[in-house]
């Protein structure tokens, strides 16, 4: 009876222990930075945040889901968001981290395409194609309310840059390492010019009250950046076949 009652208790704990891990969502279909490998998270941002949190001796549940999904739960204050960027609309709503990664968001269009794109005053009248519901900053996100561009949304860059080959799109936005295989796919694709650098982030919904954990995240990825062991992670993911 005795040993019935300590096994009931050990696994009282685990199971509370595995209530408490902290839920953080990451897009499911952004890779190499983070995507769905067999219903797991996988790619940049996942590891370095499970490296985080193992420095911080804290329990994580990173799940891989749709972007709006994810969005939509932390607007919810249900879970985090791993890999997401700031704007201005996010910071009335959204706590977050210091700086994991810095994206370079880059602009990429078809062989023979002239145009000197250089920011976003070059995508006007252009039809644009994005990942639904990525903001891809303050300028652009202006830009596209004002109806300066066409912009169709989809939910990956395999499929942007399929759109962009074929002759669907005149420009594809996509960050400098997501694209690099689409380009050896697509070979009537080329690099057309930079967007933006767009730093990415820990969030959670303020109203979950996660300003001392974030404190605690920096603190440990800090020490990681210092370390040189987040830098060691970034390459090993983005050469990961």
């Amino acid at each position: 009876m005795k040993f019935i009652a300590a096994l009931a208790l050990a696994l009282g704990l685990v199971n509370g222990a595995a209530a408490q891990a902290q839920l953080v969502n990451v897009d499911d279909a952004n890779p190499p930075f983070m995507f769905s490998r067999e219903g797991q998270a996988a790619g940049v941002y996942p590891a370095l945040m499970r490296a985080v949190f193992r420095e911080m001796k804290e329990a994580v549940s990173i799940e891989p889901k749709p972007w709006r999904r994810a969005l939509s739960e932390i607007d919810a204050g249900t879970a985090g968001v791993g890999g997401i960027y700031k704007n201005s609309e996010r910071l009335k709503r959204f706590d977050y981290s210091e700086p994991m990664f810095v994206e370079r968001v880059s602009i990429y269009a078809v062989q023979g395409d002239t145009t000197r794109y250089a920011g976003v005053a070059n995508l006007k009248g252009k039809r644009v194609g994005v990942i639904r519901g990525w903001s891809y900053g303050d300028d652009f996100d202006e830009a596209r309310k004002a109806g300066a561009m066409e912009v169709e949304e989809v939910n990956s860059d395999t499929q942007n840059f399929a759109k962009l080959a074929a002759g669907r799109l005149d420009v594809v936005l996509a960050i400098v390492e997501a694209a690099e295989p689409q380009l050896r796919q697509h070979r009537n694709v080329q690099l057309a010019g930079s967007l933006a650098e767009n730093p990415t982030y820990l969030a959670f919904n303020k109203a979950a009250n996660k300003q001392g954990f974030l404190e605690r995240f920096n603190a440990a990825l800090l020490r990681l950046k210092k370390s040189g062991a987040l830098s060691r992670i970034v390459v090993e993911e983005l050469h990961r076949p």
